[in-house]
């Protein structure tokens, strides 16, 4: 009987487990200071949005900014860009459910 935690003969040259937040061998944090960048320039921008007069748009001015800086932490920090097709699938379907459920508890209550 074997020992199941053993280690096989394929894992012996793989070397140390990655750290997490450490970018793998060859990757640069470019992308993870563009991102940042990025993200500090939607919150200064939703920031100054508070202070326009935008009305009724007040609130999808607002979601809009929350909505790209949830995608920008998605496809970069949490690497959704490298993933296969079935796990991009699986996360767009929760946005889609995410999105489908907020449209109806807002249809709920203009409707009352």
């Amino acid at each position: 009987m074997t020992d199941p935690t053993a280690s096989s003969s394929a894992d012996l040259g793989a070397g140390p487990p990655e750290s997490p937040g450490v970018p793998p061998h060859g990757e640069s944090g470019r992308a993870y200071v563009l991102a940042w960048l990025g993200l500090l320039g939607l919150t200064l921008l939703s920031f100054g949005a508070h202070f326009l007069q935008l009305g009724a748009f007040a609130t999808a001015v607002s979601l809009g900014f929350a909505g790209l800086k949830a995608a920008l932490v998605v496809i970069v920090f949490m690497h959704l860009r490298q993933e296969p097709v079935s796990v991009r699938t699986v996360a767009a379907l929760n946005v889609a459910w995410v999105v489908l459920i907020s449209a109806g508890i807002a249809l709920d209550v203009a409707a009352h």
